[in-house]
């Protein structure tokens, strides 16, 4: 692996381990290693704390297709994620929206957006005249429409 490819291949883990979050924070080397370790099949891939440190680092020599495997479905994404630029930019992409998602509670913004989809063009109606009417409210103390006095 050149190190424009082992670079490349420690900026996409870091993404990973940036923007996958399901613990509500960033995981440690070592629970990703026992996350693999844990759904490891005999004589599948294993690998340790210092040798994904060093794909990190982008100091380590080619990973094999399992170690690439192995973190891709640990994290979720697709193996091609790791060598593909096309893969990686809309994962960056779908991961980068997740995350703000789950930064700013958009989730249910986004179902109920799913749930305006179906409405009726008189329906959609009602709702832009509700979105306007509340975008015109008064901001109270604590940062929503009501207001305290």
């Amino acid at each position: 692996m050149s190190e424009t490819e082992g670079q490349r291949l420690a900026d996409r883990l870091e993404y990973l381990f940036t923007h996958v979050q399901p613990l509500g924070r960033r995981h440690t080397l070592q629970e990703v290693v026992d996350g693999i370790k844990s759904v490891e099949e005999p004589g599948g891939t294993s690998l340790s704390v210092g040798r994904l440190s060093m794909l990190m680092n982008g100091k380590a020599p080619n990973p094999t297709l399992g170690t690439l495997r192995a973190l891709a479905d640990f994290f979720g994404v697709p193996v091609g994620y790791f060598v593909d630029d096309a893969v990686a930019d809309q994962t960056m992409a779908q991961l980068a929206l997740i995350s703000a998602m789950r930064c700013n509670d958009v989730r249910a913004v986004a179902l109920r957006a799913a749930a305006v989809a179906t409405l009726s063009a008189q329906g959609l109606d009602v709702v832009r005249g509700l979105v306007e009417k509340i975008g015109r409210a008064p901001r109270g103390p604590g940062g929503t429409g009501e207001s305290h006095g």
